[in-house]
């Protein structure tokens, strides 16, 4: 379904690119080390220069010296004084994020994602010298290149650098004092993360799937407004998920905001929750604009759909949402039933304020409420201090959204998340993004001190394992966890991971 006027209004808001030239730093080797992550050490082997030779079969690697999103550019020409190349020249190009996207053969994939996911390309050219660049936009810190033709002559690569591109630029975004090393570091690679991911639109990942997220859209603005501050990309996104919605009047789970249709309403995932976050992001919104209240009130009634839409799937008599369709993180085997019920109540309280700010009617939030609670309350045993799926199954995403949901006092929420700590429970984080509403929690518990903690204890291993940015997924315990059975697809850069540079913000700031 298209609404007209909210697709004007998101065109609106669609701004030029920033763009940037980026030369590689270092030539590298990789070699395996049992130290380093995933048993993969880059090693400088010289300062880039160029220009750079390269004969029939050599390779080189460059390491760009940080995360880079854009579109690679190069010139060849010949060594006159070797001979001029006489037959067709063939640049195979292998990107990488990390350094097992580079090692890793694009022949041994066996994932459950597409094989286009990988980030290889081949250019060919008949004549030199050649200025020319790939099509495709990558997302990479490092660059193997190849000679894949069997020529006679060298080749001589007379320039090479990426033409990077952000809808923002890191020098823009506000400067804040941290003295703490590690949260300083931490609050670097995820604002690092945000830039790299606010493209047309705010993307979950630059690599893959490079499309826009509701649930991730929610923690990226967050996030921005309290760094690099560009609302009219914010504006421009909800306005989309308002433009292009699914024929049931839910918003899309996902947009492709440059293919039509947009959304795939037939055969497309609809995560419950993240209908229920377009009111989050409507409230976050009018938090960090209190004076855009026209706004708010012009998407007020697509938010009003959605939680409507899932209070008439909500069976009071089971307590549960039919059917059921959440996501809550990539977890297998994780009952998120429990956190669903948490979410709602979350979001409904959300949605009151803004009715309240409206000056509207609260009724249906306040009903809503009162039915989600009961039976949140109802999943609480008094024997186990914990709350419990209907199927028995206890995890940390449950307590975290019951404290979320704020139905309990602050001391039994201490306790909850006291125990998530202390407890091997069955379901744990698996990812970043689920990380971020344990340090919500912890923040709205009065436990700012050990929220940082958590921060430095989780994102402080990421930054110890070499990133730039922050990752998709991240499990301490195993280098290779991927949701999708090939750690080399695993996106390095993920929006849904970059909110620590919004919980340091607020620590410092509201000392």
């Amino acid at each position: 379904m298209v609404n007209e006027y909210f697709q004007k209004k998101a065109n609106e808001f669609k701004r030029e690119l920033n763009h940037s030239k980026v030369y590689p730093a270092n030539v590298v080797k990789i070699e395996e080390d049992s130290a380093s992550f995933q048993n993969l050490k880059v090693i400088p082997v010289s300062k880039f220069s160029l220009p750079f030779v390269l004969k029939a079969g050599e390779s080189i690697i460059l390491d760009f010296g940080c995360h880079n999103v854009g579109y690679l550019n190069f010139s060849a020409g010949h060594d006159a004084s070797t001979k001029i190349t006489s037959s067709v020249i063939k640049l195979k190009f292998h990107f990488g994020e990390f350094p097992l996207e580079i090692t890793k053969p694009a022949s041994e994939y066996n994932g459950t994602l597409g094989n286009g996911w990988i980030q290889d390309d081949i250019k060919s050219f008949v004549f030199t010298p050649y200025t020319g660049s790939l099509e495709r936009r990558y997302a990479f810190r490092y660059v193997k290149i190849e000679r894949v033709d069997s020529g006679f002559y060298p080749v001589v690569i007379t320039d090479m650098y990426s033409d990077s591109v952000s809808a923002v630029n890191i020098d823009d975004c506000e400067k804040i004092s941290i003295p703490d090393e590690m949260l300083r570091k931490i609050y670097d690679i995820s604002l690092m993360t945000l830039k790299e991911c606010e493209q047309d639109v705010f993307e979950d990942g630059p690599k893959r799937d490079r499309r826009l997220w509701l649930g991730d859209l929610r923690l990226q603005a967050l996030t921005d407004y309290v760094t690099f501050k560009n609302p009219d990309l914010i504006k421009r996104c909800l306005y989309l998920f308002a433009a292009y919605h699914k024929k049931n009047g839910f918003a899309a789970s996902y947009l492709y905001q440059n293919s039509p249709p947009y959304i795939d309403d037939e055969n497309g995932w609809h995560i419950l929750e993240y209908s229920m976050y377009y009111v989050s992001c409507l409230y976050d919104y009018l938090k960090a604009n209190a004076d855009d209240i026209a706004f708010v009130e012009e998407l007020f009634d697509f938010a009003m759909a959605q939680m409507k839409g899932c209070a008439d799937r909500f069976d009071e008599e089971s307590g549960n949402f039919v059917p059921l369709a959440p996501f809550i993180e990539w977890c297998p085997g994780l009952d998120g039933s429990c956190a669903l019920l948490g979410i709602y109540i979350y979001t409904l309280k959300q949605l009151r304020y803004i009715c309240e700010v409206l000056g509207k009617g609260t009724d249906f939030a306040d009903n809503e409420i009162n039915r989600a609670s009961k039976a949140l309350k109802a999943l609480y045993s008094e024997e186990k201090g914990l709350f419990v799926t209907r199927n028995g199954q206890i995890s940390m995403h449950s307590q975290i959204w019951a404290v979320l949901s704020g139905i309990l006092d602050n001391e039994t929420n201490v306790k909850l998340l006291e125990r998530i700590e202390a407890d091997n429970m069955e379901k744990t984080i698996h990812t970043p993004y689920m990380k971020h509403f344990h340090i919500e929690a912890l923040y709205e518990c009065g436990l700012k001190e050990r929220a940082m903690e958590v921060i430095k204890e989780y994102w402080g291993k990421i930054v110890e394992a070499g990133f730039d940015c922050c990752p998709e997924v991240f499990n301490v315990d195993d280098d290779f966890e991927s949701p999708y059975k090939a750690p080399e697809v695993n996106s390095a850069c993920h929006a849904w991971s970059c909110t620590p540079a919004y919980w340091i913000y607020r620590y410092y700031n509201e000392q």
